[in-house]
């Protein structure tokens, strides 16, 4: 008994080790040791949200995006509460080495559901009958190939009825199957109706400036500060004339990739190349952020390393092959022009545009 004092006791320590900003915003700088932590346990130390397999509630329904845990209650009151954890990870750099990583910082919030609303997702979860499909691999012909791309975890614990469901991808899913179809319905719904993506992007302008922020350890984002909107500001003219001239760059450099053949040719490029052409079309630089970059802590050994430095190689050869040929002086750009490239398991490249326009 005393053993899980001690340990209810540190979860209590841990958890109040959180500070806010303002009445919602809270952060909490992870320590070395949050990394041997669990899923389970994370969740009640950082964001003091306990295993739903304890909940004594009639209905409990939790939903976890990567970005957000959506919880979803009906008491024995029969009271229907609900809120939306919003949550990120800064990522704080040296100042005098860019690809040093110093720490990072968890932050979240809390958005209370109203009570109406919480029975609406709630009914329509229970009356699609998604509690008695299966996870993602036991869903035939369920498609894992995807690059980059997060899954959604549903539980469910009505009455002594308990479910846990893990999909991968799930909205990238052919939906003819009728299970695929209830969990990809049921997802844009409960988007939908709690306007998912509002409620974050008021999460994210809270959020202190001059850091660099991810929710998934890969699509990052950086708040500028106020002088560097400043300069932003400056050359809004530019970014509006390329944003016109988008789709026109998009379609070209596409057009270059479906005719080049390199399909046939076995490369392992699971980083992602960004690329910086010059105004006129040559492709001037290939970069891969430091967090992609293979690393010697990580490897199984010298070989593993190398070999892994080499497939980078490789794959910036088959880039540099794709482009060798750009011509974009037709647009007559005045900046330099920058995208990035990814492939996915069958060596297939995806161009994608990160510029904040």
């Amino acid at each position: 008994m005393s053993k899980i004092l001690l340990l209810s006791l540190i979860f209590h320590t841990l958890f109040f080790q959180s500070q806010k900003l303002n009445d919602d915003l809270q952060f909490r700088k992870n320590e070395k040791f949050d990394q041997k932590l669990s899923f389970e346990k994370r969740n009640r130390i950082i964001y003091n949200i306990f295993p739903i397999e304890e909940s004594e509630d009639l209905i409990n329904i939790r939903i976890l995006f990567p970005q957000q845990i959506i919880e979803l209650r009906k008491n024995k009151n029969n009271q229907y509460l609900g809120f939306v954890l919003n949550k990120t990870t800064q990522y704080n750099y040296s100042k005098w080495d860019r690809n040093e990583l110093k720490n990072t910082v968890e932050y979240f919030q809390k958005t209370s559901i109203e009570p109406d609303k919480t029975k609406e997702v709630i009914d329509k979860l229970i009356q699609s009958d998604q509690i008695k499909l299966p996870t993602d691999s036991q869903i035939e012909n369920w498609n894992r190939n995807y690059l980059h791309c997060n899954g959604i975890n549903f539980q469910f614990k009505i009455l002594n009825n308990l479910q846990k469901q893990e999909y991968s991808c799930p909205l990238y899913q052919d939906e003819e199957k009728q299970s695929i179809k209830i969990i990809a319905e049921n997802i844009r719904f409960v988007q939908s109706k709690l306007k998912l993506d509002s409620i974050y992007k008021n999460f994210e302008s809270d959020l202190p400036l001059g850091k660099s922020y991810s929710y998934d350890g890969y699509r990052m984002i950086y708040k500028l500060t106020e002088k560097q909107n400043e300069i932003r500001e400056k050359y809004k003219p530019y970014r509006e004339s390329l944003k016109l001239k988008k789709d026109t760059i998009d379609n070209y450099l596409k057009s270059l990739i479906q005719n080049t053949n390199i399909r046939s040719e076995k490369i392992n490029c699971f980083e992602t190349y960004h690329l910086e052409f010059s105004p006129k079309g040559n492709l001037k630089r290939i970069l891969v952020l430091s967090s992609d970059k293979p690393k010697w802590k990580d490897a199984l050994g010298l070989k593993d390393f190398l070999q892994d430095q080499k497939e980078i190689r490789k794959c910036k050869k088959v880039i540099k092959e794709i482009f060798v040929n750009t011509d974009l002086s037709w647009l007559d750009l005045k900046f330099n022009l920058n995208r990035s490239i990814s492939f996915d398991l069958n060596g297939n490249p995806q161009l994608s545009d990160d510029t904040i326009y």
